[in-house]
């Protein structure tokens, strides 16, 4: 931790650099964004912001928003279970999710599991496609999904209770008030959710026996702005969850798993007429503790801690050409049951440019190296440009380098970790067009990645299985999205429809990795009217393989849900009461093998907002 105050002391001094040389007042606006890096720096890249409407509409977890609003695949162990994604037919680890600017993929695994993410605590989900390594380190090589909460100096406060209920005696509640003032903003709210989650396999009479769970997220978000050019922002999380562990078709289960998760950032943002700096200091910890038998007090655990400092500061270099110097310290302690008492030190130095060449055409190129870990690690960089062909019709190329790093658990785990391993590479092409004729829009993406040294646990001559280098992937693929908004009088219509075609080989087997669908597809239709709005959303996830040789497969699915709403009182000061059915014709689907999804259910809703 002496190396952490170093660096600390490195990035202040920096800073104090900057604004001693800029004394000229820049307005910040009324809204401060949480990750700058998003908005800035990826123009070049597919991206998608939910918000509003859309996150109410869906229940509380990450993994059910982004099943039915994205193209990610999602592999879920039974509803409510442990949920892992794949970006581009690439895995969980290698899919970054970034919370307000910090890259929260867990260090002993890799990952986070979608499923203990509740969305009602954020202001915008934003998932950005492609390989965003130089911006967010580690695991960003399919795509990363961007958690944000905004800081707002309007003056503008707002109130929303909000309760659920609905078969399988499943219940949530969503408590948030935001208020906001010329100088100060607050955000403070509390998510819980609570299900027997015991639904029966449709047409088997098979009950899902040990799938119980609850959720709990306390979150708390502040900003104060000390005058034009300064302001000062906290963001703080604390989950808590616990779950069963369902079995499956052929096997009972009785074990469960716990997790906390804290997370707290402290954010200086300051700002002159040609420059932005942001420091950012935060800690994350999580601690999970895994019980073979659920009404045991014997458990195994893992826990870790990380102290994080992320320097940024954005220079205006002419009215056409920007830069970004960006700067991350990351210091992690992990330990448990299984992967004794680590240490991790990781020093980045990045660089951004973008050079806007006419008000048709523009280009980027970005740098990061990282220093001090142990492992040799490789330099990083992406390279874009945009054009405006026609107002209605723009172009984009990029490419990029991207790699992973060995989690704790492919280090050190103590029957088979391999302290030699080296960092996962992947080159990643993509090529985006952009159709835009109002109230029409269509997007069209081609992607290409060749992956190396991809991390495989296999056994070894004794047998025991051990983590190597040694697997190498190519994966392709087409992405189709179209939206249509229209409003005729006091009706207003709303279309959206996606379409993801992914080709991903072993190149050792030439065979599809497993768990990736060659097609899947998501849509919505919303209607409303007046006080009254009804949707329909439906998803088809495509056959995948189970098995590596390709000889077992997950059936392809369709399921469809349906909701209505209506809203009573005014739209400042209003009380919705909303119906969703899930699942409206009862398919029979999995995602995991012999792992059922629920029927046909339905949810309650009653929101009650004050603006």
């Amino acid at each position: 931790m002496k190396r952490f105050g170093y660096i600390l002391f490195l990035m202040l001094a920096v800073v104090a650099s900057v604004q001693a040389q800029q004394d000229t007042i820049y307005d910040l606006g009324e809204v401060v964004v949480s990750d700058s890096r998003l908005y800035k720096f990826s123009q070049n890249l597919k991206t998608e912001t939910l918000k509003d409407s859309v996150l109410q509409r869906n229940t509380a977890t990450l993994t059910d928003l982004l099943t039915f609003n994205s193209l990610i695949y999602f592999k879920e162990n039974g509803y409510g279970m442990v949920s892992s994604p794949s970006f581009r037919g690439t895995n969980a680890a290698q899919t970054a999710v970034i919370w307000n600017g910090i890259n929260i993929n867990s260090p002993i695994n890799g990952q986070v599991d979608f499923n203990t993410v509740m969305t009602n605590a954020y202001d915008a989900v934003t998932i950005r496609s492609g390989g965003g390594s130089v911006q967010y380190g580690s695991g960003a090589v399919g795509g990363s999904v961007h958690l944000e909460n905004r800081i707002a100096f309007d003056e503008d406060d707002s109130h929303r209770y909000q309760v659920r209920y609905g078969s399988f005696n499943t219940l949530s509640y969503n408590l948030r008030s935001q208020l906001s003032g010329k100088n100060s903003y607050l955000d403070a709210g509390i998510d819980r959710i609570t299900s027997d989650n015991d639904y029966e396999y449709p047409g088997t009479g098979i009950r899902n026996r040990n799938g119980a769970f609850e959720h709990l997220n306390l979150s708390l978000n502040t900003g104060y702005k000390l005058d034009d050019k300064n302001t000062l922002g906290f963001f703080g999380m604390f989950g808590d969850s616990d779950r069963n562990f369902s079995g499956t078709l052929t096997a009972p289960a009785s074990d469960k798993y716990a997790d906390k998760n804290i997370r707290s950032m402290l954010k200086w943002t300051n700002t002159g007429r040609s420059y932005e700096s942001e420091l950012r200091i935060a800690y994350l910890f999580e601690r999970y503790e895994y019980y073979a038998d659920h009404e045991s007090d014997r458990y195994t655990f893992g826990r870790q801690h990380s102290a994080i400092a992320d320097y940024n500061l954005d220079y205006h270099i002419s009215s056409r050409i920007k830069t970004s110097l960006l700067l991350n310290y990351t210091s992690v302690s992990a330990d448990g049951s299984n992967i004794g008492d680590n240490n991790r030190n990781t020093l980045a130095v990045g660089l951004m440019a973008d050079h806007t060449l006419s008000e048709h055409w523009k280009y980027g190129i970005n740098l990061r190296q990282e220093f001090l870990n142990e492992f040799d690690n490789p330099m990083v960089f992406s390279a874009y440009t945009i054009y405006r062909v026609l107002p209605e019709y723009s172009i984009k190329a990029n490419i990029s380098r991207n790699y992973r790093v060995p989690t704790f658990n492919d280090l050190f785990w103590d029957t088979g970790g391999n302290e030699d391993l080296e960092p996962e590479h992947s080159m990643q092409y993509e090529l985006g067009n952009i159709l835009n004729f109002h109230p029409f829009r269509f997007t069209v993406n081609l992607f290409y990645i060749k992956a190396k040294d991809m991390i495989k646990w296999q056994p070894d001559t004794s047998g025991q299985w051990v983590p190597v280098n040694v697997a190498s992937a190519t994966n392709y693929g087409l992405e189709l999205r179209g939206k249509y908004k229209i409003s005729i009088g006091e009706h207003q219509l709303h279309f959206n429809a996606s379409y993801a075609y992914t080709k991903a080989i072993d190149n050792n087997t030439d065979k599809q990795l497993i768990y990736v669908p060659y097609h899947k597809i998501t849509g919505l239709a919303d209607y409303s009217f007046r006080r009254w709005n009804a949707y329909y959303q439906f998803l088809m996830n495509g056959e995948v393989y189970t098995t590596t040789d390709n000889s077992d497969t997950v059936d392809a699915y369709m399921v469809a849900n349906l909701g209505i709403n209506y809203r009573f009182f005014q739209r400042d000061h209003g009380l919705t009461l909303g119906l969703r059915i899930a699942n409206i014709f009862d398919k029979y689907y999995e995602n995991v093998a012999y792992r059922p999804m629920p029927g046909r259910n339905f949810q309650f809703q009653l929101t009650y907002n004050i603006n």
